[in-house]
């Protein structure tokens, strides 16, 4: 009985959709990814065929008007990222805007207006239910009575559906009472900007969907390996995930979508891990971990190539009517086994003729080549220099 109640005062939204995802507006670090080097443009150009949340926050611009006029009949989703002392904990997101309970009421107001009584995915202040219920500095700047003003204006529309971020690393059991006090959701949003797999995020909204009868989106933006380190900031595993999908296989995930944008910085990163790499401030364009994130991710994984090497090139079909063994022999042996690895290795073995030479010591471009705690190389590549990006971070451009 205690279940069936709960499940009764919750439900709200958790239905099928019935309108494709939007792919919405392209973000501009995807613009940027192509300016810093132009290797990125086949990555980007695959990219930009599935839809990326847009977020809508009070350090930046405002992209919703222009959300809306790329979104006329799909669904788009949109990140609300803008309590007064957001980010309290880590604070690599913090800043902003919005000072007080007002600034945030009428800052939500404006995206209520511009939204309208249309169909729309929102995902609500990432983070903020996971410190609420482990860190008193969630209570300190307010965040519970935030939250229940964004969801009285949000909920006015009777088409949003309204997802609670609840960070996977969120004290379960009270993160479930304070879910219950927020009124109209559809559900709630788990792995947001973060790495954990989706066999462990689809246990933890099964563990939540008993206890509320809420259904999950989980962000598999970065997600493809999952997080051995529990790294949440920049991880060097990171690989993009498995591409935005209402056919999740599962009865209580209603989506896998991309929520974070893949190759924007989670942040400086310093004092994290050794599965963290120090990067520039959160939100900017990271070259060396957006490498990164496609290499090690689904495409590559399904036949795409890697950044800076040509696609593996389709085998030659065999004669079917061979008079010979040999001919299906000969041709066979070696362009079949290693048709992808001879071009990355051949032009870095043979540009060996002096023994003095000194490739190994030079840093490469797009990565790091300084900063505070830094102990490799300060030298780039021929082509590129040293340039400070952050008190935590220099790389070669």
């Amino acid at each position: 009985m205690k279940i069936a109640s709960v499940v009764a005062a919750l439900v709200f939204a958790a239905t099928t959709v019935s309108a494709a995802i939007c792919k919405g507006v392209a973000p501009q670090s995807y613009q940027t990814a192509v300016q810093t080097n132009s290797q990125f443009q086949p990555a980007i150009d695959e990219l930009k065929k599935h839809s990326v949340a847009t977020w809508y926050v009070d350090n930046g611009g405002d992209p919703i008007t222009a959300l809306m006029a790329a979104c006329p009949t799909d669904t788009p989703v949109i990140i609300v990222y803008g309590l007064p002392g957001k980010d309290c904990a880590a604070g690599f997101s913090g800043g902003g805007t919005n000072n007080n309970a007002n600034d945030y009421k009428n800052w939500i107001q404006s995206l209520a207006n511009k939204v309208g009584n249309r169909e729309v995915i929102y995902v609500l202040e990432p983070d903020a239910i996971g410190l609420l219920s482990n860190n008193n500095c969630a209570a300190q700047n307010n965040y519970l009575s935030n939250l229940q003003t964004a969801m009285q204006i949000l909920s006015s529309n009777s088409h949003a559906k309204i997802y609670a971020d609840v960070a996977a690393w969120a004290d379960q059991g009270k993160a479930v009472s304070i879910l219950k006090g927020l009124g109209k959701l559809s559900g709630i949003a788990i792995n947001t900007s973060n790495y954990h797999a989706n066999s462990e995020m689809i246990t933890t909204c099964q563990s939540y969907a008993s206890a509320t009868g809420l259904h999950c989106i989980i962000d598999t933006s970065r997600n493809f390996n999952g997080s051995p380190q529990n790294e949440w900031c920049n991880s060097k595993s990171g690989g993009i995930g498995v591409p935005p999908t209402a056919d999740t296989g599962n009865s209580v995930v209603d989506y896998f979508l991309w929520l974070k944008v893949p190759g924007e910085s989670d942040g400086q990163c310093y004092g994290q891990s050794s599965d963290a790499l120090i990067g520039p401030g959160a939100g900017q364009f990271f070259a060396q971990g957006f490498q990164l994130l496609w290499d090690q991710g689904y495409f590559v994984a399904h036949g795409a190539a890697k950044i800076g090497q040509s696609p593996k090139p389709t085998p030659a079909p065999q004669p079917t009517q061979a008079p010979t063994s040999r001919p299906t022999q000969a041709p066979t042996p070696q362009p079949s086994s290693n048709p992808t690895s001879r071009p990355t290795q051949t032009p870095s073995l043979r540009p060996t003729p002096s023994p003095s030479s000194k490739p190994s010591s030079a840093v490469a471009k797009y990565n790091q080549c300084g900063g505070k705690n830094y102990s490799g190389s300060t030298t780039c590549v021929s082509g590129s220099t040293c340039q400070i990006m952050n008190e935590y971070y220099s790389q070669c451009l």
